[in-house]
């Protein structure tokens, strides 16, 4: 089961090494952080660039709940152990469930390509794809999908990277190819 640690942003890297060299293997199966590829834009020149999902959490995977807590007491003046009476908080089985199709065993979310035709937005490849309602919106201009997503019962708002999908083109009556309506 994964368990929800709260540092400060920009910190996750450091308690995710820490985390593996002070907590025994017998309380913490693996210690890890969301990550996410998304595009911005320097120089006129897009660039791909890799992000915290949920920036200020570590999560770590524990079949030995009561261990792991008692292990983090090191921790506790640097990070905030989200508990509650003494019990971890958890990412529930569902929730855990979700993050891990879209994300999968590497904990990364990929980018997704997708297009705007007549108002609607479309994501024709990537782990998007899939996500349906959980989209909330598209920014085309900036590249970016804001994805709700639940963890620990909380939501959580995720910027996560899209692409055009240029292979998607529409032909006109003297067979040229151009592409769909993208307006942004």
């Amino acid at each position: 089961m994964w368990y929800v640690l709260r540092c400060r942003e920009g910190q996750e890297e450091t308690i995710i090494r820490s985390c593996r060299q002070h907590l025994s293997k017998e309380a913490c199966d693996e210690v890890f952080s969301f990550r996410c590829e998304r595009l911005w834009r320097r120089d006129g020149v897009w660039k791909l660039m890799e992000k915290e999902m949920f920036p200020g959490y570590v999560f770590v995977e524990s079949h030995q709940p009561g261990l792991l807590s008692r292990e983090l007491d090191q921790y506790r003046s640097i990070l905030r152990v989200m508990e509650e009476d003494g019990y971890l908080i958890s990412v529930y089985e569902d929730e855990e469930k979700s993050l891990r199709e879209l994300c999968g065993d590497r904990h990364y979310l990929k980018m997704s390509y997708g297009y705007k035709e007549n108002g609607v937005d479309h994501i024709t490849k990537g782990p998007l794809k899939e996500a349906g309602s959980r989209i909330i919106r598209i920014d085309w201009h900036r590249r970016f999908a804001q994805v709700e997503f639940t963890v620990a019962k909380k939501q959580a708002i995720v910027w996560a990277g899209v692409g055009l999908d240029e292979s998607v083109l529409e032909r006109d009556e003297a067979g040229s190819g151009k592409l769909l309506s993208t307006a942004v």
